[in-house]
């Protein structure tokens, strides 16, 4: 039986933030090290693999959550580091450990908040922390004047507006979505109460839930119309915190580790953070051939508009949009898969 101390570190681990709360990776004990691997959840709607962007985000917060965890119990992280297929991501050895395991504070402190945030100016030590923060060649740029979040809301509109004319993305999210208390109960995916929806939003979800009858109403523009329901909350949030860097493999791992960085100290701080994810994705669909048909020139024109608003250079790409402020109220927080589903023990402790 692996030992209480690696039971709580996995758990740690698991606590990391994933796309719609997919949680594609498991946690494995060999005896000597504990190593990040990649996992199919639900292979029928997948859209994002072992290689993917979106994929090696979620590895890079596992990441970020283990070496937190290992630094609060003062043990080393040596993390041995594999490649993109995730057989494994990392490994990273572990020795002798202490009989208590000391949680890392911030890990179980990180959530996302969907709802409304106050109309007030981000404080001098939430703008310090963010300024303090690097991964590898990855960085932070921190959007607080109205003319810049207007247009990095745009963006975002443009991009919905293709998402929601995709299917494979549309039955991606219908099939994240956890509406009863036994589908809440599994740990994973999106519980509809933490998305914030309006009077009425969850009749809608179930509405569209057909892709056959969202298609038909897209013919009648319906897509423009969700997009804009993604737009108002961005255009009033205190800053828009872009995270971008280098596109190979290591340091797109390495962005993780600086969102969820970032993430948790702004939780720390009392600042709610809610991921936006659309734009890096819709350019990643538009250079990988996924992209949904007749898109090509508004997802190429967005990305050309995006890099010019970041000062992006060409060998930099867009990882995650945060839209951060101080909450008007505390969110439901998502669930996680129970222990034994992502955790593995392999070899003798």
């Amino acid at each position: 039986m692996a030992s209480n101390f690696l039971q709580q570190l996995a758990a740690a681990g698991a606590r990391a933030p994933s796309a719609d709360n997919s949680q594609p990776w498991s946690l494995r004990w060999d005896g000597r090290e504990l190593a990040i691997i990649h996992a199919v959840r639900h292979p029928a709607h997948n859209v994002f693999g072992a290689a993917s962007h979106a994929t090696l985000l979620s590895v890079g917060a596992v990441v970020e959550n283990l070496e937190a965890a290992l630094r609060a119990n003062g043990l080393p992280a040596a993390w041995r580091w594999g490649d993109a297929t995730g057989q494994p991501y990392a490994a990273v050895p572990i020795g002798s450990m202490p009989e208590r395991f000391t949680a890392p504070e911030g890990a179980l402190q990180r959530h996302t908040n969907r709802l409304p945030f106050l109309p007030r100016a981000l404080e001098p030590a939430v703008l310090a922390t963010l300024e303090a923060l690097r991964e590898g060649g990855n960085r932070l740029t921190l959007l607080q004047d109205g003319a810049r979040r207007a247009r990095l809301a745009q963006l975002v509109r443009v991009c919905s507006e293709a998402r929601f004319c995709n299917q494979r993305l549309h039955e991606w999210l219908i099939g994240s979505l956890r509406d009863t208390p036994e589908e809440v109960a599994l740990g994973d995916g999106l519980d509809v109460r933490t998305l914030g929806l309006p009077p009425g939003g969850r009749h809608m979800l179930r509405f569209i839930a057909d892709w056959r009858r969202l298609a038909k109403l897209n013919n009648l523009g319906a897509y423009k119309f969700l997009a804009r329901t993604e737009v108002g909350l961005l255009s009033a949030a205190s800053g828009l915190l872009c995270v971008s860097g280098p596109a190979a493999p290591r340091d797109v791992i390495d962005a993780g580790r600086l969102l969820t960085r970032a993430w948790t100290a702004l939780n720390q701080q009392g600042v709610a953070v809610h991921p936006y994810y659309v734009v890096s994705d819709q350019i990643n669909r538009l250079h990988d051939g996924t992209l949904a048909a007749g898109f090509e020139s508004s997802i190429g024109e967005a990305e050309r508009d995006m890099r010019a608003l970041l000062g992006l250079d060409p060998d930099q790409v867009l990882h995650m949009v945060l839209r951060i402020g101080y909450p008007k109220a505390q969110a439901v927080r998502s669930r996680r898969l129970p222990l034994a589903t992502v955790f593995e023990e392999v070899g003798a402790t």
